[in-house]
Formats: structure tokens, sequence, C-alpha cells
């Protein structure tokens, strides 16, 4: 289904079914986002991998070495996955119901839609990262595979929740002003620093560790860790309480969105 022409007259009479709708958004974010081809969709990796080799060099020229029995390029890679699909996941839905504005002319397309869209197409992304990023530091510098595939895809999956959850509550509030929304990156940055990219759990000491254990985003990144390194537990690695955080500002956001469309505070009202 595509929203163009007589297909748009015929949408705004009959409502189309929500999969349906949700693949249509999905397939349209596809092709803005990756609006020069083969080249745009490669760009979207290509900064994670730029990440990813800078802390590389860093440790090499500083003299330090992966805390596990693992290479340093996989260890890195598999510290700073999780925190780039959350920060994507918040930043591509918060961009979303701005973006794909002009779908809310459509009948039965709402806020909600565009979001869930978004969610959707960094679900997809998210799996393809982790599979290009560690397949090819595997086949670069011969690192050893997943020691439990199912793990180290539930630590992506709940990086992907927190993002979801709390991107779509920023996206929401986001949409009362530009001011708000720019705001957006600012709030995130302090999770760089609590998402245990540069340290694993065991390394937290006294205070500084009874604080990070409220961290939901370390608990993905030591969820991952604990399904690519063999032999590897962590103390902090519950997936249900990243749920739990990851499912609170996802439930508060619907009955604010309604809210902000009643009041016509939206700027981009459905």
């Amino acid at each position: 289904m595509v929203f163009s022409g007589a297909s748009t007259r015929a949408a705004r009479t009959n409502i189309a079914p929500w999969p349906a709708r949700i693949a249509t958004l999905v397939q349209r974010e596809r092709k803005t986002r990756f609006a020069g081809g083969r080249l745009g969709a490669l760009w979207a990796y290509i900064t994670p991998v730029t990440w990813v080799g800078f802390v590389v060099l860093f440790y090499r020229f500083t003299g330090r070495h992966a805390p596990l029995d693992a290479g340093l390029e996989i260890f890195v890679a598999v510290g700073f996955l999780p925190y780039i699909i959350f920060r994507q996941t918040i930043t591509s839905m918060s961009r979303g119901a701005i973006s794909n504005r002009a779908m809310l002319v459509i009948r039965g397309v709402r806020v909600g839609d565009l979001l869930t869209a978004s969610a959707v197409q960094e679900l997809i992304n998210s799996l393809v990262l982790m599979t290009v990023v560690l397949g090819g530091i595997s086949l670069l510098f011969g690192a050893r595979p997943p020691a439990d595939i199912a793990r180290a895809v539930e630590g992506i999956a709940c990086a992907w929740l927190l993002g979801v959850g709390l991107g779509r509550m920023l996206a929401v509030v986001s949409l009362m002003s530009d001011t708000i929304f720019r705001m957006i990156p600012i709030i995130l940055r302090p999770t760089f620093w609590i998402s245990g990219i540069f340290y694993t759990a065991h390394e937290l000491l006294g205070p500084i560790y009874d604080i990070l254990a409220w961290s939901p985003l370390l608990h993905a990144t030591e969820i991952l860790r604990e399904g690519y390194f063999l032999g590897y537990r962590s103390p902090l690695s519950d997936a249900r309480f990243v749920l739990v955080v990851a499912l609170v500002p996802y439930v508060i956001s619907f009955p604010l969105e309604m809210i902000l469309v009643r009041r016509d505070v939206s700027r981009y009202r459905s």
C-alpha cells in the first residue's frame, strides 16, 4: 500500500488496517532516512563503526586492556552497541513525528503510528547493526562468536525497549515546542557514562556500584556481555528490571499524547 495519488484519496475515505499502515510508514521511513540509496544505508553504520574504532585507538594509546578474556575490539563493540541502539531509537522516534508529519493528513494515521513505525524500523536497524559490527570484527580480528546467541539478542532487545519507552515519551513531549525537541540530546548525554561502555559491573565498587545498579542501560549492556563472552556472569543483568523501566515512560506517553492533542498543544495534530 502506497499513499500517493488515487491511493491517497482512497485512504481518506477508507481507513487501512493498522498493520498495513505501519508497514507503509516503515517503508517510507526507510526510504526517507536512506535517501542516498546504498550509500545512504551504508552511512547509517559508518558512524557506529567510527565510534568503536576511535575508542579502540584510545585504549591502545593509553595502554589499557580489555577487563575480560576477549579482544579489545570485540569488548569495545559489545559495550558500545546497547548505547548506540538506545540513543538511535530515541532520536529516530523523536524525529519521526516531524519528518513524517505530512502523513497525518491521511485518515486513520496518528502520531502514535508514526512513532511505532520509527520504532520498528530501528529494531530492524539494530539487528542489522549487531550482525554487521560483531560479524565484521569476528572476521577481521578472529573474535569468537557469541557464547549464547539468545542471551545476546536479549541484551540488544533490552536496549531497544529502553529506547522505545523513553523515546515515545520524549517524542510526545517534544511535540509541544522546538525547544524541548532540541533539549533531547542534552538530556541523553549522561547516559553515555552510565551505560557501561568503558567498564563492567565487576569493576564498580562501593557507592558507585550502588548508584549505577539503578542504570537499566548498564543492565542491558551486561546482558549482552553475558550472551557474548563465554563464562561471563554479571551481578547487574536483570532483564525484568529493564522491562519495567522501559514500560513506565511508554505507558505514561499515551495519556500524555491524548492530553496534548485534545488541548491543541501539539504542533502537529492529527
